[in-house]
């Protein structure tokens, strides 16, 4: 999975899952990959940071709140734990 399909998805899954279903994407075999995806990649740390820093950013009206609630929801929707 290329960076960019991952992030596109990880923003639609998780904006679908934050109750914005006209904008967000409700696929479970697209999240069963990202999953897969968060698991495997060996530089998911980083790729994780990247996406941070290019999505939720003060400019686009996100604040360190909104990084928090990213991470909660790769706990406990995408089982994933740094």
């Amino acid at each position: 999975m290329k960076d960019v399909e991952l992030f596109d998805a990880l923003d639609g899954l998780f904006a679908y899952d934050g109750g914005a279903t006209d904008s967000g994407i409700k696929d479970e075999l697209l999240r069963e990959r990202v999953k897969k995806e968060l698991q495997e990649r060996e530089t998911i740390s980083k790729d994780l940071l990247r996406f941070c820093y290019g999505h939720y950013t003060p400019d686009k009206g996100y604040g360190l709140e909104d990084i928090v609630e990213f991470i909660k929801w790769l706990e406990n929707e995408m089982n994933f734990y740094f």
